[in-house]
């Protein structure tokens, strides 16, 4: 083929090769970086999602961790003023063993330090509830009774503890000194225990009534946190 005829031919290649790539080539560099685009945008929105579902799971845990320990301090003071109703709120002091008045002061701790508790777990409910709530208002009237209680208890049981003493006494020294002498310190101790009663009475109704009141509380409240939680 002569020269000139070759070179036309290439020519006619190149530029028909050039055609192409001028059609060609834009769509495929605009496609290409559209597809790494769509990839980048698919990547940056996977972690934002990601990010989100880490957050929520995070403040889903805390907010289960929060009523976990709510539902805890609220049955902690269910179990602080249980335990003073049933065990120290009303006793009969002529049950105590005759000791020296050693049970006396023990129960005189005991009642100390469970006040002390139920004073605790009520600080505790006012972290958990809000200042409205119904079950924090029991609480803080249940918290001022054993209170009023404790008062009455300082006031008197100082005269209960030398009655009951003299009467221990008294007993185990009839063998010498006759009955007489017992049968006075018996009647002396429990008039004295009588005038105590006396004065935590209405004390005693006021309590009760709060303590069945602050129950009833507490169960709706549990059941409405266990549905709201579902």
């Amino acid at each position: 083929m002569p020269f000139d005829e070759i070179t036309a031919l290439y020519l006619i290649v190149a530029f028909l090769l050039g055609l192409l790539l001028k059609s060609y080539l834009p769509n495929y560099v605009k496609k290409k970086a559209e597809n790494l685009a769509t990839k980048e945008d698919i990547k940056n929105i996977t972690e934002k999602i990601e990010s989100v579902k880490s957050q929520i799971d995070i403040n889903t845990d805390a907010h289960k961790s929060y009523i976990s320990e709510r539902k805890a301090a609220l049955l902690n003071f269910y179990d602080e003023i249980s335990s003073f109703n049933y065990e120290l709120r009303v006793v009969n002091f002529g049950d105590f063993p005759m000791d020296g008045g050693q049970s006396l002061y023990d129960y005189q701790a005991n009642y100390r330090n469970a006040v002390a508790e139920i004073l605790k777990s009520y600080q505790r409910l006012v972290i958990y509830l809000p200042n409205d709530s119904t079950l924090l208002e029991q609480a803080a009237v249940l918290s001022r009774q054993v209170i009023e209680f404790r008062v009455v208890l300082k006031d008197n049981f100082g005269s209960i503890k030398k009655a009951s003493i003299r009467e221990q006494q008294a007993h185990a020294n009839i063998q010498i000194n006759g009955e007489s002498p017992y049968i006075i310190a018996a009647h002396n101790a429990d008039k004295i225990n009588k005038d105590y009663w006396l004065l935590m009475k209405p004390l005693n109704k006021k309590y009760n009534e709060s303590y069945h009141s602050y129950i009833s509380s507490l169960n709706s409240f549990l059941k409405e946190s266990e549905i709201n939680c579902k």
